[in-house]
């Protein structure tokens, strides 16, 4: 019996560690090859099509835009069909438009690829990626979460200085060519491999049923009730938009902005480019740390630190060590808000209707995102740097109000058993059988007892 406790239960991280790394290397190739790559391609995309920068960066809008539409009923098909068919499916879209946008000559061609960028985004990012880890490990996914998150935290990282050489190497046109290869021949089969065991509500091994099985409140009876949802998914939707603010009208714009207040470019780059490895230093260590500390433990201090980033910037002016603060702030808080956004839905919502949970929550974020790269191009043509930095600061206060307020209403309206949601602990797992348990503990009470009599004896004779 233990060794087929044990041959199982290494069935069942083998698969939840395929399916964290796979899904990983695939959130990598979807955001660097969409999101990270316009800021360095957008300039000179602009030139060669003869746009201007608020119509370039505001082909993420119409991406967003598409996306938020279709968002609510792709997250539907995950719950009932599972993230397989879709996942790959959203690849191969994917790859298509990577290859419209190599093709773009005008205008209508641009806009076009960026509409086929938006069908594909709710297929492949992280409203598909984390319901179908959900699916795969059970709704203990707090660890295999941070794990994706923490993977995903590398875009950046990596493809900005990819993107920059291939720029320099063989052009924008051709490095989407490269990318739509990468969905093709990486994307798609890992999706098609590593989610093979992704259900509607539970995950399957060989016929034996995976962390989802073991000891936990059901996917059907989330902790939060049903008439307090509402404003629970309100308040994190609020926060959601002001963290879009920022990934969508600041980040790709930063290296700008800083240039603008009179940052060396090169200075600019590489202080940016920390980011994207605090971001994962913070998920590693929160992965590490996960089921010691409340979600909204999370929540709290990833608002906080995004906040408090601004701050350097006001106290010292734009220099290279208020930069490096802020990235490292902001490194930190928003490497902490991917977890704690992608689990707040689990921890109050439950994992039966995750992926609808996360489609609906898409849509206000998408609007809001759709507007954040207009907003900031405007801002930056046609006001300055510092206005951009004084309405991304005054997002993060909106958020940590949010972020606040979230917390409060679900410490008076939760359980006080809830509060420490099954999503926050890591799974509890029975190697032994339960009579090599007894035996152990009963044995186990004979030593202490034969200890104390010994000490007592000790303690007579002297």
């Amino acid at each position: 019996m233990y060794a087929t406790a044990s041959l199982h239960m290494r069935r069942v991280r083998r698969t939840a560690l395929w399916a964290t790394l796979g899904l990983g290397a695939t959130q990598i190739i979807a955001w660097g090859s969409t999101f990270t790559s316009l800021t360095v391609f957008g300039t000179p995309m602009g030139k060669d099509l003869g746009l201007q920068r608020e119509v370039v960066f505001g082909g993420i809008a119409v991406m967003l835009l598409v996306s938020a539409t279709l968002a609510p009923r792709v997250g539907k098909l995950i719950d009932r069909l599972g993230a397989r068919y879709v996942m790959t499916s959203g690849s191969l879209l994917a790859a298509i438009a990577m290859l419209a946008q190599a093709q773009a000559s005008d205008l209508f061609s641009y806009v076009l690829a960026w509409v086929l960028f938006g069908v594909a985004m709710p297929l492949v990012m992280n409203s598909a990626a984390i319901p179908a880890l959900v699916q795969v490990v059970g709704p203990n996914a707090r660890r295999a979460v941070t794990g994706l998150t923490l993977l995903g935290g590398l875009s950046a990282t990596l493809f900005l200085p990819l993107s920059a050489y291939l720029l320099d190497t063989i052009g924008w046109r051709h490095a989407y060519l490269l990318f739509a290869l990468l969905h093709l021949t990486v994307c798609m089969p890992i999706h098609w491999l590593v989610l093979r065991h992704a259900t509607r509500s539970e995950a399957v091994v060989d016929g034996a049923k995976t962390i989802s099985d073991e000891p936990q409140p059901p996917l059907e009876a989330p902790p939060l009730a049903p008439e307090h949802r509402k404003r629970a998914f309100l308040l994190i939707a609020v926060w959601s938009c002001t963290e879009g603010i920022l990934q969508w009208g600041l980040y790709i714009q930063m290296i700008d902005v800083l240039t603008g207040m009179g940052l060396h470019r090169d200075t600019a780059v590489w202080a940016w480019a920390t980011v994207g490895v605090v971001r994962v230093c913070a998920r590693f260590v929160e992965m590490l740390s996960s089921g010691r500390h409340s979600i909204f433990a999370t929540s709290m201090s990833s608002a906080m630190l995004m906040t408090l980033s601004f701050m350097p910037f006001a106290i010292l002016g734009v220099t290279t060590t208020s930069t490096l603060l802020f990235c490292v702030l902001m490194g930190i808080g928003h490497g902490l808000f991917a977890v704690a956004r992608n689990m707040l839905p689990l921890v109050l919502f439950g994992g039966k209707e995750i992926g609808t949970y996360m489609g609906l929550l898409l849509v206000p974020q998408n609007i809001v995102n759709a507007l954040a790269p207009i907003l900031f191009a405007f801002i930056l043509a046609r006001l300055s740097p510092d206005v951009a930095l004084c309405v991304a600061g005054f997002s993060t206060c909106i958020g940590y109000v949010a972020v606040v307020a979230l917390a409060r209403f679900c410490r008076a309206n939760m359980p006080q058993d809830s509060r420490q949601s099954s999503a926050d602990a890591p799974p509890k797992v029975q190697v032994l059988p339960e009579s090599v348990l007894a035996h152990g503990r009963k044995g186990a009470q004979q030593l202490t007892t034969a200890w104390l009599l010994g000490r007592s004896s000790h303690r007579m004779a002297s």
